[in-house]
């Protein structure tokens, strides 16, 4: 079965490169064609340590960008240095950006104010951006229409809401990343959205080393746990796991631009 990985944090892996070579190495023997990890999300303006990995690897590609968790931090100096790496060999997409106002790391206000910064520069960067949000919904749609998202699209990470957002940024041209959250018996509402969002717009991840799927949930994550995730929208598209498998890669690679 050919397998993507839409979205993994490589650089929070445990044990530095050699964890990261056991971690990649489990991933390419379940059927991983494709990582793309997250760069800037641990650490604001903190890109080295994934460039280090998805350097070594051409399986492996890079979203960069500052987490609604740092939105505080995203002063003109860090977008300068943000902007500076988006012309990085590797670097498919702006990301992750967005709304979290579960957490509130950082003010909305602020959030706000650094997701619509970061999808201007995503539309002169002419890159799709990788959308983090959470508890935010209304905002969430209101600015990716205000700003013109739909011009550059990208994907919904993590999707963990309902059919009013899958419907909204499904008009946008976005696609939906399903999680190990898809695989958890409470999921209705995702599991629902999952079941029925169009075939061609529906990606995998894993978010490790987060969320892992039932039945490894509260153990630390890893990309090649991603078979998991297309076990279950197999089970719930009634479709065989290798043809969803294919359809995640053959979307990944649509939606970021890669070659595979």
């Amino acid at each position: 079965m050919r397998l993507f990985d839409s979205h993994a944090h490589l650089d929070m892996t445990r044990g530095g490169m050699d964890g990261v070579a056991t971690l990649l190495d489990n991933a390419w023997a379940e059927g991983l064609v494709g990582i793309l990890t997250i760069a800037g999300a641990t650490k604001t303006g903190g890109y080295d340590d994934t460039f280090n990995i998805a350097e070594n690897d051409s399986r492996i590609w890079v979203a960069a960008g500052i987490h609604p968790h740092s939105a505080s931090r995203a002063t003109p100096d860090a977008l300068d240095s943000l902007r500076f790496v988006l012309d990085r060999d590797r670097v498919v997409a702006l990301g992750e950006i967005g709304l979290d106002y579960y957490y509130n790391h950082s003010e909305p206000a602020v959030q706000r104010r650094a997701f619509i910064s970061q999808l201007k520069m995503a539309r002169d960067a002419k890159l799709p951006v990788v959308i983090h949000t959470r508890d935010a919904d209304n905002d969430t749609i209101a600015i990716l229409r205000d700003e013109g998202a739909q011009e550059i699209g990208g994907v919904i990470h993590c999707f963990s809401s309902d059919q009013k957002l899958a419907g909204a940024v499904l008009d946008m041209g976005f696609y939906l990343s399903f999680s190990g959250i898809v695989t958890f018996p409470g999921a209705i509402p995702v599991q629902e959205v999952a079941a029925t969002a169009p075939e061609d717009r529906i990606l995998a991840e894993t978010d490790s080393p987060f969320l892992s799927p039932i039945p490894f949930r509260g153990k630390v994550n890893e990309p090649a746990r991603v078979r998991c995730i297309v076990d279950k929208l197999a089970e719930l598209r009634d479709v065989d796991p290798e043809e969803i498998g294919r359809i995640t890669v053959e979307n990944t690679a649509r939606c970021f631009g890669i070659s595979i």
